[in-house]
């Protein structure tokens, strides 16, 4: 498929000048830069030991670069891949000033970069991602890194919204009716449409992931960190949801690293009271500053 003019700014061969990537903001509209090869690797280490200086040590070490075997002692990453995947393809539109339904040219995530960006190459005891059908280069790359793959077939099936579900739906609409209208004002009642019509959706996706969850949080001998890639904090069709999930680990001692895109961010995770009572031992790093270091090229 050919990629129409201006969508992505070239980007020098290795025997021109580098040019450094300048910093975006998140409402202004330009090509993508497109970096290939040690280009693109090379400007994301960099920008990684930049953004994350404390983990610098396992970004250079020698035996990080040999090894991505599990330590008993390393994070718990958890990857939502629904989540993620479509957030790459929606932020990516967005950049572009495109609308939400608009089609792009095939553009895939380079899940190694993902993997760098949640690990930073730090000891891990656990990788899990859980998404669904139909297969994708992400996925396979998954299981070549070391992560325990659930990829699970969508079902075709009216799905009704939980009260929690309907809560934030109805939350996030007032919230954004308030931004829009420039002025403060309580939050409604929940009064929308309960029932999502008959689709393919996917089932038990998120389910798995909070059973896995709860399985390190029981089982590993001392807390260690989370690193929960998903925006998501609704109640789940047959769970609490992520949100329950990672208050459970926060409340066992555990630190808790929430990866997302921004705009796929619950405000639940950005409340004042939440992000007070857990300072220091939960974060939120958001994929938007890495969306072209993140595009597979």
């Amino acid at each position: 498929m050919s990629i129409p003019q201006g969508f992505f700014s070239p980007q020098p061969s290795l025997q021109q000048p580098f040019q450094p990537l300048q910093c975006v903001s998140r409402q202004s509209v330009h090509p993508l830069t497109v970096r290939h090869g040690e280009d693109r690797h090379w400007h994301f280490l960099l920008k990684l030991i930049h953004d994350f200086g404390e983990d610098k040590k396992w970004l250079v070490s020698p035996m990080q670069l040999s090894n991505n075997r599990t330590s008993p002692e390393g994070i718990h990453v958890f990857v939502d891949a629904s989540n993620i995947l479509i957030g790459f393809h929606d932020t990516l539109k967005r950049l572009q000033g495109l609308p939400p339904k608009a089609r792009i040219p095939q553009a895939n995530i380079s899940f190694d970069s993902l993997v760098l960006l949640m690990e930073r190459r730090r000891p891990v005891a656990k990788r899990v991602l859980v998404g669904s059908s139909p297969l994708l280069p992400a996925f396979e790359m998954a299981k070549a890194v070391g992560y325990e793959t659930n990829i699970l077939d969508k079902v075709y099936k009216a799905k009704e919204l939980t009260d929690r579900q309907k809560f934030f739906q109805q939350f996030d609409k007032n919230r954004w009716q308030q931004k829009r209208r420039g002025r403060s004002g309580s939050g409604g009642e929940a009064n929308g449409n309960s029932i999502v019509p008959e689709k393919w959706v996917e089932q038990g996706v998120d389910e798995i992931l909070h059973l896995k969850i709860l399985e390190s949080v029981v089982d590993a001998d001392r807390p260690s960190t989370i690193v929960l890639a998903t925006g998501d904090a609704a109640e789940a069709e047959y769970s609490q949801g992520f949100m329950a999930m990672v208050e459970r680990a926060l409340k066992k001692g555990w630190n808790v690293e929430l990866i997302s895109w921004s705009k796929n961010i619950s405000f639940a995770y950005r409340k004042k009271a939440f992000q007070a009572r857990w300072a220091g031992r939960f974060r939120i790093i958001e994929l938007d500053d890495y969306a072209e270091d993140l595009l597979d090229t």
